[in-house]
């Protein structure tokens, strides 16, 4: 018999290598290959724990920012059985239609039927059956809807939690506040900016695995990681004083089409916590909106209301007294070139400092810094920044703050260069660039007998409403003594109180003794660096800023109104100054424990009050109460501790309910319609 050589070595070269194969499977299953690798990577997974997003509180605790639970509807299109998936998926999609409104039930069952089948053959499994966020009564009942209900092992429903960002009071204080709509989301402005990494918190991590029968279990073998909901920050804001202040600013600016913008900021004298912010523009449709933070990001020439830091720097170095009689020039040739006219000197010979002060001359208060260090105007400049402060960048819990920004007489080359006018100037307001709130600080120093407090927003961090950290009140130094700071008083107390002042006709029989000072300054055109266009159209910003009430100073408060080019004058008495009236009024009549109070007139804690009141008797009486006007979280608090079942809609406070208020509570069931409330609206 012959043998096929070629034969036998082609069979005993596959047997060689078969063995190799084999031996080399071995050395992989024994030495390299681990199988928990790839196996537990189809069969572990680890799921995210959302946690909660701290909320944003007022000074009284209420909420100014809070998050609520709201859901999408997903499911795992592959995950129930032939049997729940056939008897179910007519119904299912029958129900999705009617509750979204969105498809036809043919176009839900043909959407849901497609993903399963790629799932089954290794593709996409998942899919949302609707993009729209569910409250958490809708998920419920969405959740009961077939096949679904068979929960997340059977049925492969899967809900995506999703917190909405809920502001009861709509857009008050937007600016101050900041805002986001989903914890997805990275604020970069306010409070929700700034405070970030203390409200946001931290998710958790939920270990998974998979069954033999392919349903995705919690792994009791491994450790879940519990999410750490953010903390909650309490600011020092007052809400009734945010919408005085919001509602006079806008009852002005509405006014008149030259005006574009202002600002109001109302701090505590003692503590340094401010109580209202508020920014308002123009929102191109007729109203006004917070859409940019003036207070702190707008640095410009104070004007007038940096008389104050002049006079009290003459007051503290000896150079004058109030009673100080100098010479009224009309006319006055310092430095060469144009020569400074000031025409409310006409009527005068001679006129006292706190006289020039009242009248707010230019002239009296740049003759005055000439007159004293024009030798050595660095001196005048170091007491301004060193000991007055009022350029002091201080650290504030917002970001935006713009720097303040002074000129510096070495300085002789470029375009900061030092110019022998520019100490005149500065006497006066010019020259000199800084924001409102450093205006306001200095003046809320000399309000509380010349210790300038830190300007904060944040009064502490708390934990299911302990308190885990506070910001107490910080010292920044002191700008003047005691004595210097009552005569500053006087001079301010004249503004507003001396007939012929700046304030004397707006401040007329205020009821609350107020001290102030008016500034008007025109506004750098940017695109040329001048103070008019071609045009000869001008930009000014009026500013009232002062103290009240004037015995023992409690608040201190500036308002800042900025025009739209104009050929016009505009003039802090006459735009800003009714402003600081009607908030001085509004906060002095909501003071129980100030001397003379007034009658309220109609702010947001009476109405408050009463609707709370007249709620509680409704329901009492068996009847559905008004929530109307409240915010969310208020309303919420009402009627589920009567056992109500509430739906919302839309953002802001409470602009309409179903039931009506008063109807017979036969329903269990109330529906609110939230709108955000805007300062140029009306109702």
């Amino acid at each position: 018999m012959q043998v096929n050589i070629r034969k036998v070595g082609f069979f005993y070269f596959g047997f060689v290598l078969l063995a190799l194969l084999a031996v080399g499977q071995i050395i992989n299953l024994q030495f390299i290959h681990r199988p928990g690798r790839d196996y537990t990577q189809k069969t572990t997974r680890n799921d995210n724990l959302p946690c909660t997003r701290g909320s944003i509180l007022a000074d009284d605790g209420r909420y100014l920012a809070f998050s609520i639970p709201e859901y999408r509807m997903g499911m795992d299109c592959v995950q129930p059985d032939s049997a729940v998936f056939a008897r179910g998926i007519d119904s299912l999609a029958i129900c999705l239609a009617n509750f979204y409104k969105d498809k036809k039930a043919a176009q839900y069952k043909k959407e849901i039927v497609e993903r399963r089948k790629e799932g089954l053959k290794g593709g996409r499994r998942y899919m949302f059956l609707n993009r729209r966020l569910l409250t958490y009564q809708e998920m419920k009942e969405v959740s009961s809807f077939p096949i679904l209900r068979e929960g997340r092992g059977r049925g492969g429903r899967d809900e995506v939690k999703v917190d909405h960002r809920t502001y009861p009071y709509g857009r008050l204080g937007f600016r101050t506040l900041g805002y986001i709509k989903d914890q997805s989301e990275i604020p970069t402005i306010g409070i929700e900016g700034s405070c970030d990494s203390i409200l946001r918190g931290t998710d958790g991590l939920q270990p998974m695995r998979l069954t033999e029968g392919r349903n995705w279990i919690v792994d009791t073998d491994k450790e879940t990681v519990q999410p750490v909901d953010g903390l909650d920050v309490q600011l020092t804001l007052d809400i009734d004083m945010q919408d005085i202040a919001q509602n006079a600013l806008v009852s002005v600016l509405s006014k008149t089409s030259e005006v574009h913008a202002g600002t109001v900021v109302v701090m505590e004298v003692a503590t340094g916590e401010i109580k209202a912010m508020v920014n308002l523009e123009k929102d191109g449709k007729g109203g006004f909106d917070e859409t940019y933070n003036y207070a702190i990001g707008r640095k410009g020439e104070p004007g007038s209301v940096f008389k104050c830091a002049t006079l009290t720097t003459l007051l503290e170095d000896k150079k004058v007294t109030l009673d100080t009689e100098i010479p009224a020039v009309v006319t006055w040739n310092y430095g060469g070139g144009k020569p400074f006219v000031d025409h409310y000197l006409d009527r005068y010979s001679k006129i006292s400092v706190k006289r020039g002060f009242e009248i707010s001359s230019n002239n009296v208060f740049r003759i005055l810094a000439a007159r004293n260090y024009d030798k050595n105007p660095k001196e005048f400049l170091d007491k301004l920044t060193n000991e007055r402060r009022i350029t002091h960048d201080f650290p504030f819990e917002l970001k935006g703050m713009a720097g303040a920004n002074l000129k510096d007489p070495s300085v002789t080359t470029g375009r900061s260069a030092w110019n022998p006018k520019d100490l005149p100037q500065i006497a006066m307001g010019y020259t000199v660039e800084i924001t409102p709130l450093h205006t306001l600080n200095f003046y809320n120093a000399i309000a509380n007998e010349g210790v300038m407090m830190r300007p904060h927003l944040v009064r502490n961090y708390q934990k299911e409403g302990h308190v885990v950290r506070s910001f107490e009140p910080e010292t920044l130094g002191t700008v003047c003594s005691r004595e210097t700071a009552h005569e500053v008083w006087k001079a301010m107390r004249g503004v507003v109180e001396s007939e012929g002042g700046t304030g004397y006709r707006v401040f007329k029989d205020c009821p609350v003794a107020v001290a102030g000072k008016t500034g008007t300054a025109r506004i750098v055109f940017p695109n040329t660096g001048k103070y008019e266009d071609r045009a000869g159209h001008k930009m000014h910003q009026a500013t009232f800023v002062g103290f009240f009430p004037y015995e023992a100073p409690k608040y201190s408060m500036i308002v800042v109104v900025y025009s739209e080019p104009t050929f016009g004058n505009f003039y802090g008495a006459t735009w800003s100054g009714p402003v600081f009236r009607q908030v001085a009024e509004q906060i002095y009549a909501s003071a129980i424990d100030w001397q003379a109070p007034l009658a309220r007139k109609g702010s947001l804690p009476e109405t408050e009050n009463y609707k709370q009141l007249q709620a509680g008797e409704d329901l009492q009486r068996g009847l559905v109460p008004d929530v109307t006007g409240m915010g969310l979280r208020e309303a919420l608090n009402l009627l589920e501790a009567a056992g109500y079942t509430v739906s919302f809609e839309g953002h802001g406070n409470v602009a309409a309910q179903t039931p009506a208020a008063g109807d017979s509570a036969h329903s269990k069931t109330v529906t609110l319609k939230l709108k955000e409330h805007y300062g140029n609206e009306t109702d």
